[in-house]
């Protein structure tokens, strides 16, 4: 099977991006997209700052996806959230969502506040063989991507969820908003091989990203998966670079 994690910037580069889908969606099996907006409108309250993203960025997805099946898992409202597409014909199990981060009280206008968090988990089944898939759009703070006692609850959140389902072959996939060599990722190595780290990747961040932090994005596998390969794409498509898997099941 074959996997594409991608932040997408809110669809902020449109034509790349459908281009980028059109290019991909004959192999591969399964997307998964974090800044996902589900009819975003200038009338709607302002639950997310949108600063130019594509308020239509989920049906724009489904329309070029046909033989894909969407499954949306809202954050903010109904309106913003995350997404996994899985090629039709791959069953759903069962499909959840973690709590990962509250904010009550979070302030579209605060530069420093952010909205909840959580993780959307699929478990799915091709043939004989099943995989628990999670996407995660992780805690954002304003002063970096480094260690918060948030993002460390965060990850241990992750693994007790992980712990009840020992046996199943899981991969973890997303933008955490984190430095590759913190403790919150230490903590998912317990369950996981981090990719990212065992092949040396420099960054998964594009041309457009300005910030310091050239780590954010991850893909995780348990040892019951086994990879054929993965990489950073070189498609710009978003300030964050797509990852790419292609893996079997023992």
């Amino acid at each position: 099977m074959k996997l594409i994690t991608l932040n997408t910037w809110a669809g902020k580069l449109k034509e790349p991006f459908d281009t980028f889908l059109i290019s991909h969606k004959g192999d591969i099996d399964i997307f998964c997209f974090q800044e996902i907006f589900n009819k975003y409108e200038e009338s709607t309250e302002e639950y997310i700052n949108d600063k130019g993203g594509n308020g239509t960025i989920l049906q724009d997805i489904a329309a070029i996806l046909t033989d894909f099946d969407a499954h949306f898992c809202p954050v903010a409202e109904n309106v913003y959230g995350m997404a996994i597409f899985l090629k039709k014909g791959i069953e759903v199990i069962q499909s959840g969502e973690v709590q990962l981060y509250k904010n009550s009280s979070y302030d579209p206008d605060d530069a420093e506040s952010d909205h909840d968090r959580k993780m959307q988990w699929m478990h799915i089944k091709q043939g004989k063989k099943d995989l628990l898939i999670m996407n995660v759009h992780g805690h954002w703070n304003a002063s970096g991507k480094d260690d918060t006692p948030h993002r460390i609850q965060q990850s241990m959140i992750i693994n007790e969820f992980i712990e009840l389902v020992p046996y199943t072959p899981k991969i973890l996939v997303g933008d955490l908003n984190l430095n590759l060599n913190t403790h919150s990722i230490t903590l998912l190595e317990k369950y996981f091989i981090n990719l990212v780290k065992e092949h040396g990747i420099k960054t998964t961040r594009t041309e457009f990203y300005e910030g310091e932090s050239r780590h954010a994005d991850y893909v995780f596998v348990s040892s019951e998966v086994l990879v054929n390969s993965f990489k950073v794409l070189p498609d710009v498509v978003s300030d964050h670079a797509p990852l790419f898997i292609d893996f079997d099941l023992f």
